[in-house]
């Protein structure tokens, strides 16, 4: 195994460890120590949330402790306060989902949030992990007037806890 593709795997199973295990405290932190136990370096973990392109991880303030800052399924504290999106916010799915989608809006199933992405590829690339990737326009601004509350956790990803279908289009 490549370097790369080890790095990849390790972030992985870290992602695993923060989003849906028992680790995490109520808002989301794991120490660095009890990572350790689960067969990470100090060193790795480094290298894991600084070369993470998704930007996904964060380190505490005193380098203590470990959070992803997305993609939870356990139950945690959004720690981040509200913002107001971009007028339009983009989300990929799988074609096979499409007709769900817009029967029943975007919901977060088995997750805390819906995922938007400022990157039209960055939601392709995500639509792609299910299958035939569909692009979906957002109109986060209209939502945000109506009273729908983002997150900007990271600089491209706006969670919200769900998408109803008027404010969907598509743009295949």
């Amino acid at each position: 195994m490549s370097d790369k593709q080890n790095l990849t795997h390790r972030s992985k199973r870290l992602s695993y460890l923060l989003r849906h295990s028992t680790l995490p405290d109520g808002n989301g932190w794991v120490k660095v120590a009890e990572l350790v136990q689960h067969q990470f370096t100090d060193q790795e973990l480094k290298d894991i949330v600084a070369k993470d392109e998704k930007g996904r991880f964060e380190y505490s303030e005193d380098n203590l402790s470990i959070k992803a800052l997305y993609g939870h399924s356990i139950k945690v504290t959004q720690d981040t306060p509200s913002k107001k999106p971009p007028e339009y916010l983009y989300h990929g799915t799988a074609t096979k989902y499409l007709d769900c989608i817009m029967d029943n809006g975007i919901l977060p199933k088995s997750r805390n949030y819906v995922h938007l992405s400022e990157s039209m590829d960055s939601a392709i690339k995500a639509g792609e992990r299910h299958g035939e990737p569909y692009l979906l326009t957002v109109s986060a601004g209209d939502m945000y007037r109506d009273g729908y509350l983002f997150y900007n956790v990271q600089t491209s990803v706006w969670p919200t806890k769900k998408v109803p279908v008027k404010y969907i289009s598509t743009s295949n």
